[in-house]
């Protein structure tokens, strides 16, 4: 029965550093990262989704690559899908910003954007035009 609140006590400190762990990755500017990596590995549906390229110099935040040679840009979009469905996006340029120009059809899972490209306005389905504005 000692065993019991061993095990507890453990679970308690254990949860206490994550929290701490987390908390000091968050405030060294590696939050969007670990957002990213998360929708990435949970059972998260792989969505296409539209949304205008983000304007340069409007990110949300940014971080120093892997390497520390180059920064990340962590951008903020409202994209939608083909039905019209609406949800803010998070999306990281890798080494540079956004250009800003034309329209971005991104394969999104949860709320991380997992790979984007540019695309014509053409190509954006009327239904996400419409809910866009």
């Amino acid at each position: 029965m000692r065993r019991k609140p061993l095990v507890v006590a453990m679970l308690a400190l254990l949860s206490v550093a994550l929290v701490l762990g987390g908390n000091a990755l968050l405030e060294a500017g590696w939050g969007p990262a670990l957002r990213s990596v998360a929708d990435r590995v949970l059972p998260n549906p792989e969505v296409t989704m539209w949304a205008p390229a983000p304007i340069p110099g409007s990110h949300a935040s940014s971080y120093a690559d892997a390497t520390g040679a180059g920064t990340n840009y962590v951008y903020l979009v409202t994209a939608s899908d083909a039905d019209g469905n609406v949800r803010e996006l998070q999306l990281i340029f890798f080494g540079r910003e956004s250009d800003g120009g034309g329209w971005l059809e991104i394969e999104a899972r949860g709320g991380s954007g997992v790979h984007c490209r540019a695309c014509d306005r053409t190509g954006v389905p009327t239904k996400a035009l419409d809910a866009l504005g």
